[in-house]
């Protein structure tokens, strides 16, 4: 080995190659992720020829986490020879140097889980920090205008999508399920870290079944624990009588309420992470395929 060269950890360099594979399957575009033209030279060598010797120490990618006033660059080093990565973020226009520092402080420290769970984790807590920081503008929906407004056959039906950076207690995906018909909803649940619950039904009955799912089945978890951020409403069309089959003609795409968290290939350290390429194909078959990006990415 020459002067200077590192010696590649082949369980490291596997951590780094799952951990760019289910990135691209998340950030397809060009500008969502971008991979050091080094960093792609040393992938291709390292899958032709695992004994060889990289021509750089470490992958270096950068994420661009779109958000409405813009996106924020993640910077992500991964180390070829040893665990713990580094991640930092750029200040972006958008963001005052008080802000920048207080995003920063929310990014997760170098630990023992692989550098997906840890990239993964930085994603939810920049995600989590900008929707706190700066909140999209929407249009008040009818159930913030008149409290005491009666609620219409004919009013609109959403889909809703909500993200859980982790989600894994069997018995609290149970009550995401059962409560669902209790407000006449439809939609599944995927486990995992992260987790995604899909809500079809009308708007008021969407937050109360969220107010339900706090209050009641969440009771024993601390508020601060508590964490999970709605990602995309889509308006789909005026409500169906009933949740039948019917439903796809007023732009529902699910007749009843389940978990598909067996339908999705797991893994990670404890088999926990589901394939996002999976997810992906899943939703494309379901038909809402589109909302994927938003959902899945934050973007």
């Amino acid at each position: 080995m020459t002067q200077g060269a590192i010696a590649v950890d082949a369980d490291v360099f596997a951590d780094r190659l799952s951990t760019v594979s289910l990135l691209e399957a998340m950030y397809p575009l060009p500008s969502e992720l971008v991979l050091a033209p080094s960093s792609l030279a040393a992938l291709a060598l390292l899958q032709s020829d695992p004994s060889a010797v990289p021509p750089v120490p470490a992958l270096e990618l950068v994420l661009n986490l779109a958000n409405a006033r813009g996106a924020v660059p993640l910077t992500c080093v991964l180390p070829l020879s040893s665990w713990p990565i580094s991640i930092s973020a750029r200040q972006p226009p958008f963001l005052s140097r008080a802000q920048q520092d207080a995003l920063v402080a929310c990014l997760p420290r170098p630990g023992p889980d692989s550098s997906a769970e840890t990239i993964l984790s930085a994603i939810e807590a920049v995600t989590s920090f900008l929707a706190d920081l700066l909140p999209d503008p929407l249009p008040a929906r009818p159930e913030e205008q008149a409290v005491d407004e009666p609620e219409h056959a004919d009013e609109d039906e959403e889909r809703v999508w909500f993200w859980f950076p982790s989600l894994s207690t069997r018995e609290k995906r149970q009550d995401l399920v059962d409560y669902a018909p209790l407000y006449g909803l439809t939609g599944f649940v995927l486990a995992g870290k992260p987790g995604l619950l899909c809500l079809e039904g009308r708007p008021r009955a969407v937050d109360r079944y969220m107010a339900a799912i706090k209050s009641e089945s969440w009771s024993d978890i601390p508020a601060h624990q508590k964490k999970v951020s709605e990602r995309l409403r889509v308006r789909l069309g005026p409500a169906a009588a009933t949740a039948t089959s019917s439903n796809a003609a007023h732009g529902r795409r699910f007749t009843d309420m389940r978990e598909v968290t067996h339908l999705v290939t797991q893994h990670g350290q404890y088999n926990h992470r589901g394939d996002m390429g999976e997810v992906r194909r899943l939703m494309e078959a379901w038909g809402v395929g589109d909302d994927f990006g938003a959902v899945v990415m934050g973007s």
